[in-house]
């Protein structure tokens, strides 16, 4: 049987924890599960989210992006997520001796649940067909009720308030700056029937659930800006790592823009309900002042946080409604306004987060990584899909 090793061992890999290798130029992505090892196409059919980033529950591979399910063993989408389609298992091999680990990447695997060994090669057995027996995943989701939705006057945004009172299992609970699915059942989207959306909210308000998106003209946005108070959404269980460090002697820069400040609320909501020793400085980038989300808020937790700075700053030439009193910046983020507002240890120590529309995400990456030289390791990106 063909076979390509990884360089990997069995004892390299952590029981429920994906690991993606690249075989021949094709990502894979290796799990432990019981004892056996598994090893499926590493890109999601959906919109290629990365499988080695999700979660495992039981033998269910759980997509970061959208929450689409592939049963491991298998890599069949399960029926409950039909937004995603069947992608491709392949054979695995231990050798029994050194435990190195190799994938048969030139044919579909058909796996039984007995453990992986080197006799599998070349010689037959009899394969166990999971055709039968494999339960559908069932993916982790609740209904919240809508509480309240707010307006930003003068923008295309609105804000939804979920009541976090209808999880009794405590099932919602989160990082600062996770995301979760929403499920509004709109098949006729051609985007599909669900959304992730950043928890705006922060894991301190017990109360409620927020996000906030821009209202486009699709199925799912107008049936979402449509929702009336009391009515019940389907919401999966937050994901996502584009969260605080857990060193807070280690300063942060967020770069935000537009809606991309979303998480960035959640952020520093956290920080100064929690009084965080984190210091925070965010450069919040918009098109104009109606467009800054979030602004009293900001304004209010920086009272109370003293390790929170936020600059604000207006990119429109013109902006015909900025008050005459405006102390913010005009333009984009630079290389000057950085080095205006963050010292040299915070340019040279910080971890930068970014979050925004796809072009501020390139232009503020390669700010960073050309101009600037931060490695890529103290950059972190969150990009906002279907935005």
């Amino acid at each position: 049987m063909p076979r390509s090793d990884t360089s990997l061992r069995k004892h390299d890999l952590q029981e429920g924890k994906p690991i993606r290798v690249d075989i021949a130029g094709k990502p894979i992505v290796l799990a432990l599960i019981s004892g056996n090892v598994y090893a499926m196409d590493a890109v999601c059919s959906h919109e290629g989210g990365p499988l080695e980033e999700g979660t495992i529950e039981e033998y269910s591979l759980i997509c970061p992006w959208h929450q689409g399910i592939f049963d491991i063993r298998t890599a069949r989408a399960s029926p409950k997520t039909d937004w995603v389609t069947d992608l491709h298992s392949y054979r695995v091999v231990i050798d029994e001796k050194s435990g190195l680990i190799s994938v048969d990447v030139d044919s579909i695997a058909s796996h039984s649940d007995s453990s992986n060994n080197s006799s599998s090669l070349g010689i037959a057995r009899q394969e166990t067909s999971l055709t039968e027996d494999i339960v559908p995943a069932q993916p982790l989701k609740l209904e919240l009720k809508l509480l309240e939705k707010v307006s930003h006057k003068g923008t295309d945004v609105m804000s939804f308030k979920f009541s976090r009172s209808d999880d009794q299992n405590n099932n919602l609970n989160y990082r600062a700056g996770q995301y979760s699915v929403l499920d509004l059942g709109t098949m006729q989207d051609p985007e599909g029937p669900t959304r992730s959306f950043t928890i705006a909210s922060s894991p301190t308000e017990k109360d409620v659930i927020m996000i906030t998106t821009r209202i486009r003209d699709t199925p799912f946005k107008q049936k979402l800006s449509r929702l009336e108070e009391g009515t019940a959404v389907k919401i999966m269980a937050p994901a996502g790592n584009f969260t605080l460090p857990q060193d807070y002697s280690v300063p942060i820069v967020f770069l935000s823009g537009g809606i991309g400040v979303t998480p960035f609320r959640s952020m520093i909501k956290y920080a100064a309900d929690k009084q965080l020793p984190l210091k925070i400085v965010m450069f919040d980038s918009n098109r104009n002042q109606a467009n800054i989300l979030y602004k009293d808020e900001f304004d209010s937790c920086a009272k109370v946080n003293t390790n929170l700075r936020i600059i604000y700053t207006i990119t429109e030439e013109e902006d015909k409604n900025l008050s005459s009193d405006w102390k913010g910046e005009k333009g984009y983020i630079d290389a000057v306004m950085l080095a205006k507002y963050l010292t040299k240890f915070e340019l040279v120590n910080s971890i930068f987060y970014i979050c925004g529309p796809p072009a501020m995400l390139n232009a503020m990456q390669k700010l960073l990584s050309e101009e600037i030289g931060v490695p890529d390791e103290r950059i972190r990106i969150e990009e906002f899909t279907g935005y």
